[in-house]
């Protein structure tokens, strides 16, 4: 008689060898570059939407060693050159006392 199998959404896993999500908040520091969240702003000056700024998109998790390079990265996306970009490091919580 066969055992029919439990498909991976039921619990089995894919490949036993597979490297596992640490807990979070981890033990351990888990990325090893800092990680950026880039928002895209861009300025209004008109009759319809007044003086002040749309947010535009926020790009989260952008991994780079600066927040220059964060803001390279996101302007590869092809904003124009009327938008500003608000960088923010974005922290790993720390782990809790055990």
């Amino acid at each position: 008689m066969t055992v029919p199998r439990i498909a991976p959404l039921e619990g089995d896993r894919i490949s036993p060898a597979g490297l596992a999500l640490p807990e979070f908040p981890a033990p351990a520091k888990f990325f090893l570059t800092p990680r950026w969240r880039v928002r895209v702003w861009v300025d209004c000056h008109g009759i319809h939407c007044g003086d002040h700024a749309t947010l535009v998109k926020t790009h989260e998790w952008i991994s780079a060693p600066t927040a220059e390079a964060a803001v390279e990265a996101v302007r590869a996306y092809g904003y124009t050159d009327a938008v500003r970009y608000e960088v923010t490091l974005v922290e790993e919580a720390p782990c809790p006392a055990p």
